[in-house]
């Protein structure tokens, strides 16, 4: 009830208990306990009594039909979409499903997460009905050799979505982040399955804060989401998924033939960090520099005392140096 319900509300406009109830044949008392359930899990619901109940303009639960239908009709059969309500995580059942056999391209997507993992382990607040925890697996040729700066030309499409999508201020973060206004917005986890040597598997997880208002206090650094930005662009979960997908999917197509460099001018143009002092840590290891950018091959150009040094993606954290 609760997909029939948001479809009611996706106006944007107060609509009362009562009618909600009349238009979906249940009880106000019935139309309630489904609301509740989604306001207790932070999910952004106004309730005014004498007008009733209303959520942003455009929030939706997921729903593959929906985000087939706003999919280019070439790309409408591409992938095999899953859309899961609970799921430990999207990469996790993706892999689950490639060592089952299941043919790549396909896509996992899900209302929430128990256990979503951003990198280096770290832990992804999932909370139901608000955010997009998306999987993409395409089939890759070549080995892992060929995928240098793949996690850059993701990041890249979803902020071109984005900004497609009405949002301004979107930059990124090497090598695996989107900021908003300053504040952490998404983040993108690219993982192999397969020969790492030869023909392989590619999981590209992708988190984006879409209708989030609070979060748990393990996040340990600033963040946003769509919602909480203020600015009048795209909700609807479904439109946001399939318009990236769609983005994506070119961009794969000439990464596969020309790598990362063909990317490189519109990556660095939205470098959020460009020219700051930064700090790359790796295990144990802290290597402190200004920030000169990416090279073709998306790795960090760091300026350091002793010249300059190439920092490649992977096991990385990089944070501004605020001891400079």
């Amino acid at each position: 009830m609760l997909q029939l319900l948001l479809a009611q509300l996706a106006d944007g406009d107060f609509h009362s208990g009562e009618r909600l109830g009349e238009a979906l044949g249940v009880s106000r008392a019935a139309v309630w306990k489904s609301l509740k359930r989604l306001e207790d899990d932070g999910f952004p619901l106004q309730r005014v009594r004498g007008k009733g109940y209303r959520i942003p303009r455009g929030a939706r639960l997921l729903d593959a039909s929906r985000i087939r239908n706003s999919l280019p009709q070439p790309l409408s059969e591409r992938w095999d979409w899953q859309v899961f309500q609970d799921i430990d995580s999207t990469n996790a059942e993706a892999h689950r499903r490639v060592a089952l056999g299941a043919p790549a391209p396909f896509a996992c997507v899900s209302e929430m997460q128990r256990a979503g993992r951003g990198r280096r382990g770290r832990e992804w607040a999932s909370p139901f009905g608000q955010n997009i925890y998306l999987t993409l697996v395409e089939p890759f040729t070549g080995g892992a050799q060929r995928l240098e700066g793949l996690s850059l030309v993701v990041g890249l499409c979803l902020v071109e979505t984005l900004e497609f999508c009405g949002y301004r201020d979107c930059k990124l973060k090497w090598p695996n982040d989107v900021l908003l206004g300053g504040r952490k917005l998404a983040g993108i986890l690219v993982e192999i399955a397969g020969d790492l040597t030869s023909d392989c598997t590619v999981i590209i997880g992708v988190g984006v804060n879409v209708l989030m208002s609070q979060a748990p206090q393990s996040i340990d650094q600033p963040w946003t989401s769509l919602l909480l930005s203020g600015q009048d662009g795209e909700l609807d979960r479904n439109r946001l998924v399939a318009l990236f997908a769609a983005r994506l999917a070119g961009a794969l197509e000439r990464f596969r033939g020309e790598g990362f460099g063909p990317f490189a001018p519109a990556w660095a143009a939205r470098d959020a960090w460009n020219g700051l002092q930064v700090c790359v840590t790796s295990g144990t290891r802290a290597l402190s520099g200004t920030n000169l950018g990416v090279n073709h091959q998306g790795a960090l150009r760091l300026l350091t005392p002793e010249g300059e040094s190439l920092v490649n993606g992977g096991e990385v954290s990089l944070r501004l140096d605020n001891a400079s």
